[in-house]
């Protein structure tokens, strides 16, 4: 294979995935097919097939986006509860809306199946290393558990008092009680 034509293959997978995110985010797995991603990204349908196999493997790799969640889990232990929170209501963090898109298509299993390693590889085991005491796996695992729950309010339930509450209010509440669980018992 020439670079000449790696690298256009390189720059059609990365349009596919740029339009399957786009198309996902804003119309659900359900409602968007394989052709219409291919008519965003300018392809022929059976390309899109080519470089990815189907559309559930698209959709898993069009949304990954570790680096984002890291991100947001960065910085010191003793704010992180409040930080998350107010990043997540003042609409920081873009990869929100993608997430949903995830969660609304779970039923399907292998969707499903990569939500779960999803939830544990990027909220539960980045904060394993980072917190002391002999509980530190479950309540890195019960702050993943409890950042879904309000990650699940703003983009798959949509609870609109959540949403417009005052940012900082619901810091003092939500954020605190992330804080609490990363705190060691005893």
């Amino acid at each position: 294979m020439t670079a000449v034509h790696t690298d256009r293959s390189s720059l059609v997978k990365d349009a596919i995935r740029d339009s399957a995110r786009r198309l996902f985010t804003a119309q659900g797995f359900e409602a968007t097919g394989v052709r219409d991603i291919a008519a965003d990204a300018g392809v022929n349908p059976a390309i899109v097939i080519r470089h990815f196999g189907s559309k559930e493997r698209l959709f898993v790799m069009s949304i990954d986006a570790p680096a984002k969640w890291r991100a947001l889990l960065e910085g010191p232990l003793e704010t992180l509860g409040e930080r998350v929170t107010r990043a997540l209501l003042r609409g920081q963090h873009n990869g929100l809306p993608i997430w949903g898109a995830m969660v609304r298509a779970s039923g399907r299993p292998d969707i499903h199946d990569h939500l779960k390693r999803s939830v544990v590889a990027l909220f539960a085991e980045p904060l394993v290393e980072r917190l002391a005491g002999p509980d530190a796996e479950l309540r890195a695992h019960l702050f993943a558990a409890q950042l879904v729950g309000i990650m699940s309010a703003l983009v798959v339930y949509d609870d609109e008092f959540v949403m417009h509450a005052p940012v900082e209010s619901v810091v003092a509440h939500y954020g605190r009680s992330l804080q609490l669980t990363l705190t060691p018992s005893g």
